[in-house]
């Protein structure tokens, strides 16, 4: 009897034809720096779980012959969605994919500067626009990601922090010392740095702001307060959608290459066994998926980091210290490109562009926790029993969807009750 469902061999037979021979060439070369490889095999494995909501993950072997002995090198693969057609109709349309594609084929290779102890992202090996090959943080380093529902503490935070600071860095040193004359980064890479997810036209997005309507309303201690209640009626949907112009470009403030996307699965950090307790410690953080990366102010990234990896307690407590943290890094790392902080990014604009962005956390914040603190592997099994339904949930309507999982799961309930009402605070001045 074969256990493997109709979608699971359609997937298979997928998987073979994603990449050629010469293309595995080619990524040996790049990685492994060999002249003229000889391949003799590659495979490529659907790595387990619900990782991601943008595309397929794979595990990429490749069996290289060199100086008469057999090697096999591994890679991580990501591609558009396979199997899914309504998941790859929306990120061909709105262009997810080709965006982070061409992001790491020109943008980070006109960057460099992702060497150790410094580096922040995977090393790219192959991009096309429905794929791209990207080192294996795992095997090569041990890096690992921390549980989603895990709240970062400060020696998390410190690394993610650094590794934001130096993006951003590495960011303003391309801008101010290789290209200068005063030229943008969205203007050279216009066509690249356009806006994929606060559009009208995105539906996932669309639905995520319809969500914190209905959980403001049916799940919220302010929505049980009928003036309240009323006035969020009237007015919750008008102060919602202010975001479409809050990620607008400025010129009001100094500007980078924001991730805007660091929550934890975005996130993988390594471990060193301390020689004294022989007790791991963090040691080192790297960023992934740049799908929605813009050229706007750096304390979005920032906001981001603190509100998506955070609970409501420790941002409470720790908020100013996170933020001079942040600032010290950058200063320190603008320094040793030789720019002025002072002059590019003073800690007085940091501070004035903080309030003016604060709504894209509060918002981004409620949309992406909504989905990613569901209790395990929902979404998950979703997509592999019903992916119609989980079309949907995804990119129709998930109202119901949500307050059903409100009512059943206390960490949800707990931890999106907080967000919802944090930004209903922030809002009205509950």
């Amino acid at each position: 009897m074969n256990c493997k469902t109709d979608n699971d061999m359609r997937r298979v037979k997928c998987y073979e034809n994603l990449v050629s021979f010469e293309e595995c060439k080619e990524i040996v070369e790049k990685s492994l720096h060999l002249n003229n490889p000889k391949i003799l095999d590659y495979k490529l494995e659907k790595i387990p779980g619900h990782i991601g909501f943008l595309g397929e993950y794979l595990e990429l072997e490749i069996t290289v012959e060199d100086n008469g002995s057999c090697t096999s090198s591994h890679y991580f693969l990501k591609a558009l969605p396979i199997i899914d057609r309504n998941q790859r109709a929306m990120m061909e349309e709105l262009g997810f994919f080709q965006k982070e594609s061409r992001v790491y084929s020109e943008i980070f290779s006109a960057f460099g500067l992702n060497q150790e102890p410094a580096k922040w992202r995977p090393d790219c090996y192959l991009a096309r626009g429905d794929l791209i090959v990207l080192e294996d943080l795992k095997r090569r380093y041990g890096f690992t990601m921390v549980h989603h529902k895990t709240p970062l503490d400060g020696k998390y935070l410190h690394l993610v922090l650094e590794a934001i600071a130096q993006m951003h860095a590495v960011s303003l040193n391309y801008e101010f010392n290789v290209i200068g004359g005063g030229r943008r980064l969205d203007e050279m890479y216009s066509d690249i740095l356009f806006e994929t997810t606060v559009t009208h036209d995105n539906k996932w997005f669309m639905a995520g702001l319809s969500c914190i309507k209905a959980m403001a309303l049916n799940a919220t201690k302010y929505g049980k307060q009928p003036e309240k209640k009323l006035l969020m009626e009237q007015e919750l949907d008008n102060n919602l959608h202010r975001i479409f112009d809050i990620v607008k470009p400025t010129s009001s403030f100094q500007n980078v290459l924001v991730h805007r996307d660091i929550w934890h699965n975005n996130l993988m950090f390594r471990y060193e066994k301390d020689p004294v307790t022989e007790e791991n410690q963090v040691k080192a953080c790297i960023l992934l998926d740049f799908q929605i990366c813009r050229y706007l102010p750096p304390v979005i990234d920032f906001l981001l980091a603190i509100y998506l990896t955070t609970r409501r307690s420790d941002r409470d407590r720790y908020f100013e210290h996170y933020l001079e943290f942040y600032y010290d890094t950058l200063q320190e790392k603008l320094e040793n490109f030789s720019l002025k902080p002072d002059l590019i990014l003073s800690r007085e604009q940091l501070r004035d562009s903080l309030s003016h962005y604060k709504i894209i956390a509060h918002i981004f914040s409620c949309i992406y926790l909504a989905l990613t603190n569901l209790p395990e592997n929902v979404l998950d099994n979703l997509h592999h029993e019903d992916p119609d339904q989980y079309h949907r949930v995804c990119n129709v309507n998930r109202d119901e969807f949500v307050l059903k999982y409100l009512n059943e799961d206390d960490f949800y309930r707990e931890t999106m009750v907080e967000c919802v009402e944090e930004l209903l605070e922030y809002f009205f001045g509950f």
